[in-house]
């Protein structure tokens, strides 16, 4: 099995699909994530956990957390924005141990990459040339390297071909906007359908790439307040605290598809 653990709310960015919002004014100590991955490693095997967030090289621990992991027996990934990667930092990774880097790329212009809201409060972003730099530097490390792109109204009709042949990513995930809305935050303007999305995986066809329709009941995510999600709603609805309750017992409450969760990572 591979865990999400969202470490925080915090981002440098602005994403106007993003899913990943929890309305966590704190973080939880580096202690406090240890004791979920230790609860969640009584109950089973973890292959991989990976580190997202927010933006996970936000966390002052990332590096200490990704030490006890491995010494725990599990695999560590990370997925960023990429705004913060440099080479010293990824340097710092490969050291800790982190096997894969992910990167959230959602277009190769920067004039949609200001719409989509990939940007900090000052209005700097991941130019494309610094992106296509970054990737190179992640693959000269040895660290296996995954470009994760969401599709949204925002970059349906976009050519990434050329964009994504410079990056030569180990993995191209392209993932179908996932409808979230509170009372803070709303992407369902953003939402497209089956068509749109199909478009897109067509014009992309010669460039391997998994499509993935859905996350919804199929990705096992830890919320900043170490809540286990129900990703089959579109609030973040939480199932228990793993903080106070055992991941077998609260795991048990998820509805959770485990075919459409082995298809994903089968592919």
């Amino acid at each position: 099995m591979i865990i999400n653990l969202h470490l925080l709310d915090a981002c440098d960015f602005r994403c106007a699909h993003c899913f990943a919002h929890f309305g966590a004014k704190k973080t939880l100590s580096c202690s406090n994530w240890k004791k979920i991955v230790d609860n969640i490693l009584l109950s089973t095997k973890i292959e991989r956990f990976n580190l997202a967030g927010g933006e996970p090289l936000l966390y002052k621990g990332i590096e200490e957390l990704t030490d006890y992991i491995r010494s725990r027996g599990s695999a560590v990934s990370v997925i960023s924005n990429g705004y913060s990667l440099s080479n010293t930092k990824i340097s710092a990774l490969k050291k800790c141990g982190i096997s894969m880097i992910g990167l959230s790329i959602d277009s190769p212009k920067a004039p949609t990459l200001r719409k989509l809201g990939r940007h900090t409060v000052s209005g700097d972003i991941l130019e494309p040339k610094r992106c296509i730099d970054i990737c190179r530097r992640i693959r000269e490390k040895g660290i296996s390297l995954k470009i994760n792109t969401v599709i949204s109204q925002l970059n349906y009709t976009e050519d990434f071909s050329s964009f994504i042949r410079a990056i030569n990513p180990g993995k191209w995930k392209l993932l179908k906007i996932k409808k979230f809305k509170s009372k803070n935050f709303d992407n369902t303007p953003h939402l497209i359908n089956n068509a749109q999305f199909d478009g897109f995986i067509r014009r992309h066809k010669t460039i391997p790439h998994i499509a993935e329709r859905t996350l919804a009941n199929a990705y096992i995510m830890v919320d900043a307040f170490g809540n286990l999600v129900d990703t089959g709603s579109s609030n973040n609805s939480t199932v228990g605290n793993l903080l106070k309750e055992n991941f077998k017992d609260v795991f048990a409450r998820l509805n959770f598809d485990f075919g459409t969760y082995q298809a994903r990572y089968a592919a």
